[in-house]
């Protein structure tokens, strides 16, 4: 009974640390690119997230990024970072915040 119990918090104990570490929403991970080019923000007409907490936008600008309950943090490799919110319906991912208001679909997983 004691090795069940000690493999239970050990199990609990590795999920959470995992959760803790990277901070990411698995659901962003994917391609994403807005229908309408019209927007002011071009750049953000082609998101690409991977597993790993790297993007690329359309300009091929890229870096690393992280959620936080409803926050997008892009940090780009060449210039400030960008925090947003952020939420997912289905295959849409919007964006708002800090001059941004972009509605991106889905376009595939990665």
């Amino acid at each position: 009974m004691k090795q069940i119990l000690f493999l239970f918090l050990a199990i609990v104990l590795l999920v959470g640390l995992a959760a803790c570490g990277n901070n990411l929403d698995a659901a962003i991970v994917g391609s994403w690119e807005c229908l309408d080019t019209s927007i002011p923000h071009q750049w953000m007409c082609l998101l690409i997230f991977d597993e790993n907490g790297r993007f690329v936008d359309a300009d091929g600008d890229e870096g690393s990024f992280q959620t936080r309950g409803d926050a997008l943090t892009l940090n780009f490799d060449a210039f400030r970072p960008i925090t947003v919110s952020y939420s997912i319906r289905g295959n849409q991912l919007t964006l708002t915040g800090d001059g941004i208001n972009v509605v991106l679909t889905r376009q595939q997983v990665i």
